[in-house]
């Protein structure tokens, strides 16, 4: 079986800290979830070239974020995907399926759990 390399960068995991960092500082803050990713978002434009063009609230729009999230586990699920999102779709568009599922382990360590952010 052949396998593929890698096509994560150093600057994916950099941005994917970035992002979890704001995301886990704008939820500590009392910031409600949808408001919480768009300041990940927004706030990350300057250090993420990538991002700057991102329309936040047009991502959020698209998103499946339109239904309420029912249970607040689905809380960090949902970030997981969003943060992964953006980094396979505005950040790096050559990340394969493997790539996205270790990022999304990666991001899932980076995220605080879910009782610190309602502290």
């Amino acid at each position: 079986m052949k396998t593929s390399a890698s096509k994560i960068r150093v600057a994916d995991k950099r941005a994917a800290r970035l992002l979890c960092h704001a995301f886990n500082d704008a939820m500590r803050s009392g910031a409600e979830y949808k408001a919480a990713l768009v300041k990940m978002m927004d706030g990350q434009k300057s250090l993420i070239p990538e991002l700057r063009s991102l329309d936040s609230k047009s991502v959020l729009a698209a998103s499946n974020l339109q239904v309420n999230v029912m249970f607040p586990n689905e809380f960090r699920k949902n970030a997981i995907q969003m943060i992964t999102f953006l980094l396979y779709k505005h950040i790096n568009p050559n990340l394969g399926g493997a790539d996205r599922f270790i990022l999304e382990a990666f991001i899932d360590e980076q995220l605080l759990p879910l009782k610190e952010w309602q502290q």
